[in-house]
């Protein structure tokens, strides 16, 4: 950026240059208005003392003696003498003879020195130019009364040397200013050059440098105080350039931490404006548009959030709190760390809250809390049957042959379910340790492989229940799987439709291609599910009706079972149900693509 004065000196210099030509064009103007002043005084006094004599030799009509004398004053004074007479023919001159001068009773002076007298002015002065002589000069006009007539005695001193003087005067002043501007302007290039121009280029570099540019090299210059300013300026430029990159450096550590936080951290100023949000906190309140400088109440329309922003408001210290919060995304169990921000020492700038999103690990620990509570239920029921049946027969029973045999029946029964039961947590236990290691047998088969496998398993109970297995496959697509895990699947998927479906009716398994996916169905015609249960039919220990499924045997973990199985083949399992008509359940496995 350019000093303002440097970058305005030519126009400062011509208005200087200026003011000086005009100041001294008036004051020759006013020397020769001066002069010229002094030379009618003189003229008025010459006309004053030649009118007596000029008086005495018109009354003697002494002519002749008239024009001498008015040659030698003339001569002597250097002053043009004339007398007119009231015809305006001229008496006498000391210049040139009267007879060959032209009547002067029109000439200006004359006229006015006549329109003097009569207002009573003793004298009138003009400046003009010489028909006679062929110079200007100034002429100085008194009227005479002699006999009654008036005359005009004229006296004029020629100003030409004047002219010339003041002239000269004038072009010595311009060439004065001329010169002195030439040595201004070299005077002022040379300042440019050695103290301007090194002031610009530096100011230009800071200019840079402020703007961002901190690779810019300041130019030095080679000597006098202007290089050690440089030189200054350039170590800060430097030191700048080392903090800026130290600053750049530890923001970029900052705001790669910031956004790596699992936790939402949200940073407010004195009026609750966000000044900055992460990505965390982003994805918790479901922000799509950018929040910064916008009202917190105004992005996050929460009761629970306002009232514990003025809670750490008031309080000052840290706070902490717990809540449920209902979101547009849906409802939330959220925890609330704040502090107050100290950016100077004197007062509280701002507002840190750190987000903890508890609502997976909140259902997670209800899903832990039912999960005992339904193992302990479902394994305390045959352990308190079998308990009472062998405290039957040791009471006696025992030597009773058919109480004994149907109380070893009933304890045989529900060992066996406390021993499915097992099983079964077992095996929910090995998929889920599975979906997070290694264990996969996979294998590419035909999905027709742990279907008829299922099938032949199931066929005993099929038979006793007097229901009928049918198999219809339209596409046989290879699937890469678990054989014996697809199995367990498609089994448990069968039993159940087994359990819930009424006699000599049938249960349909199908399987075929669709969009890349492998769709085994397992289809039924029983009772049919309630609407407002389906989403909840894979849940563990899950029943619709739990006198139901308690009476045929089940332990309510078989479809927890073939959803994992599903998510372990990055596949999925689906239902669909119609109270009275029947439920199909569907199961899909990515195909395996050959390679190209």
């Amino acid at each position: 950026m350019k000093n303002s004065f440097i970058q305005s000196w030519p126009v400062i210099f011509l208005v200087v240059i200026l003011g000086v030509v005009i100041f001294l064009w008036r004051q020759s103007t006013s020397l020769e208005q001066l002069y010229i002043t002094r030379t009618e005084m003189e003229l008025q006094t010459r006309a004053r003392l030649l009118s007596r004599e000029s008086r005495k030799l018109i009354q003697d009509d002494r002519r002749r003696q008239l024009q001498r004398f008015y040659e030698e004053e003339g001569k002597a004074t250097e002053t043009r003498i004339t007398l007119i007479a009231p015809d305006g023919e001229v008496l006498a001159d000391s210049e040139e003879e009267p007879a060959r001068m032209d009547n002067h009773r029109m000439r200006p002076e004359i006229i006015g020195a006549i329109n003097s007298f009569r207002d009573g002015r003793p004298f009138y002065a003009t400046i003009r130019h010489s028909s006679t002589l062929g110079r200007r000069l100034i002429y100085c006009a008194a009227p005479i009364e002699i006999d009654g007539k008036t005359y005009v005695l004229r006296t004029a001193f020629s100003i030409h040397n004047l002219d010339k003087v003041v002239r000269q005067a004038r072009l010595d002043i311009l060439l004065a200013i001329t010169v002195t501007a030439l040595v201004a302007a070299i005077l002022c290039y040379v300042i440019f050059r050695t103290v301007s121009r090194p002031v610009w280029e530096l100011c230009r570099a800071a200019a840079r440098i402020s703007g961002g540019d901190l690779d810019t090299r300041l130019p030095i210059p080679e000597r006098g105080v202007l290089r050690e300013l440089g030189e200054h300026l350039s170590r800060m430029a430097e030191e700048l350039k080392k903090r800026i990159n130290e600053i750049s450096r530890e923001k970029s550590e900052r705001d790669a931490i910031f956004a790596a936080l699992a936790e939402g951290v949200i940073v407010l100023d004195r009026q609750d404006n966000v000044i900055d949000i992460n990505t965390a906190a982003r994805q918790i309140f479901k922000l799509k548009d950018e929040p910064c400088g916008l009202p917190v109440s105004g992005i996050i329309r929460n009761l629970e959030i306002s009232a514990f922003i003025e809670k750490l408001k008031k309080e000052g210290a840290p706070v902490e709190a717990e809540f449920p919060v209902q979101l547009p995304s849906g409802d939330k169990q959220l925890r609330v760390r704040g502090t107050r921000l100290k950016w100077s020492e004197d007062k509280a700038s701002g507002i840190l809250l750190v987000i903890y999103d508890m609502t997976q690990l909140r259902k997670l620990e209800n899903f832990r809390r039912d999960f005992v509570a339904n193992v302990s239920h479902e394994i305390k029921t045959p352990l308190t049957v079998i308990r009472g049946a062998v405290e039957t027969l040791r009471d006696g029973a025992i030597h009773e042959p058919e109480s004994a045999e149907r109380f070893m029946q009933i304890i045989e029964m529900h060992s066996e379910r406390l021993n499915a039961l097992v099983q079964d947590i077992l095996s929910l236990s090995q998929l889920e340790c599975r979906a997070v290691g290694d264990g996969y047998n996979m294998v590419p088969v035909n999905v027709s492989t742990p279907i008829s496998t299922a099938v032949e398993l199931a066929q005993a109970r099929a038979d006793a229940a007097g229901l009928k297995l049918v198999v219809e496959t339209s596409a046989d697509p290879e699937v890469l799987i678990d054989v014996q895990l697809v199995e367990q699947a498609i089994l448990n998927l069968i039993d159940n439709a087994i359990k819930h479906s009424g006699e000599k009716s049938e249960v349909r398994i199908t399987a075929r291609e669709e969009s890349g996916e492998a769709v085994i169905e397992v289809a039924d015609h029983g009772c049919g599910i309630p609407a407002e249960h389906l989403p909840r039919v894979f849940e563990r220990f899950y029943r619709v009706d739990k006198a139901r499924s308690r009476k045929a045997g089940g332990t309510g973990l078989g479809l927890a079972i073939v959803k994992h199985v599903m998510q372990l083949h990055h596949g999925s399992a689906e239902v669909r149900s119609t109270v009275g008509q029947g439920s199909t359940f569907t199961l899909r496995l990515p195909v395996c693509r050959p390679k190209v």
